[in-house]
Parts: structure tokens; C-alpha cells; sequence
């Protein structure tokens, strides 16, 4: 396991991070990307269970601490590489059980399909709810654009 989230990724210096600090497998060769998302108290309901909307939250930190340990992080906005410009097209989020306390939710996020401009990432949050988002890149005035080589490369070597 390696430290791969920090200050930076916010673009706050000093700041500490606010989500997962340790990723589980190989960056591209792996077949998944496993990352632990720590909860807090405040994202708990009236009822004293992780709120339906954080879940989303906790997938895209997993998806950006994906990048980071590729070598995509960034600490400016005008920094990050081409393929992080994205819009989510679709969320689909299947709730399974109750996540009832502050701690950690593994996540593990798999490549599913990739088309020209878009992609589809599977993911399970534990034991606690499973789905697929499906990713759009974009160019600076907000069409659809080809994801790079590079990009290609890595998601493919997510599905082997």
C-alpha cells in the first residue's frame, strides 16, 4: 500500500486530505481499483447511516485517487491532464445494506466498457451498495472529445 492522496489533490496547500489516504492494487495492471474512503459522523442521517447521496461523493474520490496513483493528479485547475475533463453522464447506485457507523468504505472500481468519448466504470461500495457510472470527456468548450492513447492504455489494462 502507498500514500497516494494529499494536500495537493484539493489544491489547498497545508490542507490535510479530505478523503482516503491508501489504494490497494497496481495502478493499469490491475484488474480493479480498490480504495478505502474514510466516513465521517456528518455524513451520517437522522437514522445513523451513511446518507444515499455520499455515496457518489466516496465513488469519485476512489476515481480520483485512481488518477493520482497513475501520475494524473494536480494541484491547479489549469494543471490537470486533458483526460480529467469529464461530465458523469449516468449514476446508477444500487443500495444493499446500511453503512452505520464512521470508518472505512472499500470501494473498488472496475473498467467496464470504453467507447469514443465516454466510459463506463463499475463500482462496489463493500457490502453496502454497488453500480456503474458512465463518463464523458470533454474539451474546453464542453463537446464530447476522444480519450487520448494514453487513457485507452490504462483502461484496457484495467480490464485484462
Amino acid at each position: 500500500m502507498g500514500v497516494v492522496q494529499g494536500p495537493a489533490i484539493l489544491g489547498v496547500p497545508r490542507r490535510p486530505a479530505a478523503h482516503g489516504v491508501r489504494a490497494r492494487g497496481e495502478g493499469a495492471a490491475a484488474v480493479s481499483f480498490k480504495w478505502d474512503s474514510p466516513v465521517f459522523f456528518d455524513e451520517l442521517d437522522l437514522n445513523g447511516t451513511l446518507h444515499n447521496s455520499r455515496f457518489a461523493v466516496h465513488v469519485e474520490r476512489a476515481q480520483s485517487a485512481l488518477f493520482e496513483q497513475l501520475g494524473k493528479g494536480w494541484s491547479q485547475f489549469a494543471d490537470r491532464d486533458e483526460d480529467l475533463r469529464y461530465v458523469v453522464r449516468t449514476l446508477h447506485i444500487e443500495f444493499l445494506a446500511a453503512f452505520t457507523s464512521p470508518g472505512m468504505l472499500p470501494i473498488e472500481l472496475t473498467a467496464d466498457k470504453i467507447g469514443t468519448t465516454s466510459a463506463v466504470y463499475g463500482f462496489q461500495c463493500g457490502q453496502y451498495a454497488r453500480g456503474y457510472r458512465v463518463i464523458v470527456k470533454v474539451d474546453a468548450d464542453g463537446k464530447p472529445s476522444p480519450w487520448s492513447d494514453w487513457y485507452r492504455t490504462m483502461f484496457a489494462g484495467m480490464q485484462q
